[in-house]
């Protein structure tokens, strides 16, 4: 369940961007390292622009860091630019996130283990709020790649986005 982020806990901000989905994560992490990811953005069909408007219609301040997939660096043909330069024009400056698929698998699953926590409550180092309901559907319906048994398949690809948002944290 959802609760007020007390405004100490520091803030990241965790996307995947394409023309055919932004999957993009607000997550705090409290005194103790535990991350919440507390809101979603979850839209098709967004220019450059128009995604780095709605990631500030947020509303959230204080975000210490944007994480993008190294792909954002990549220059344009029509503009000469990244997608990382042309975020940056609108106010979202990016940090290149690593893209290793496997060790970021592999670190997720240590962020979701399930331990009792100091109250004796079953918990994990990563919760989802009920309030990203994409993140929670696409999550479990992940599927490993049969070529590569420690990566997850990229098909179908419409349930890639919001999981590979996560992973960039």
């Amino acid at each position: 369940k959802p609760f007020v982020i007390p405004k100490h806990w520091k803030r990241y901000f965790t996307m995947d961007y394409g023309l055919d989905m932004l999957a993009g994560y607000f997550i705090a992490v409290d005194t103790l390292g535990r991350a919440y990811v507390y809101k979603e953005i979850y839209k098709p069909n967004l220019i450059i622009s128009a995604a780095a408007r709605e990631i500030l219609a947020a509303g959230e301040k204080d975000i210490s860091v944007y994480y993008a997939p190294p792909d954002l660096y990549n220059r344009r043909q029509d503009t000469g630019k990244s997608v990382a330069e042309i975020f940056a024009e609108y106010g979202v400056l990016l940090a290149r996130a690593e893209n290793d698929r496997v060790q970021g698998w592999y670190n997720l699953k240590e962020w979701l283990m399930p331990f009792k926590d100091e109250t004796g409550n079953t918990t994990a180092n990563l919760v989802i709020f009920e309030s990203c309901p994409n993140l929670i559907r696409t999550l479990p319906a992940l599927t490993f790649d049969k070529n590569k048994p420690n990566d997850v398949a990229d098909t179908p690809h419409e349930i890639t986005h919001a999981p590979d948002a996560l992973r960039y944290f």
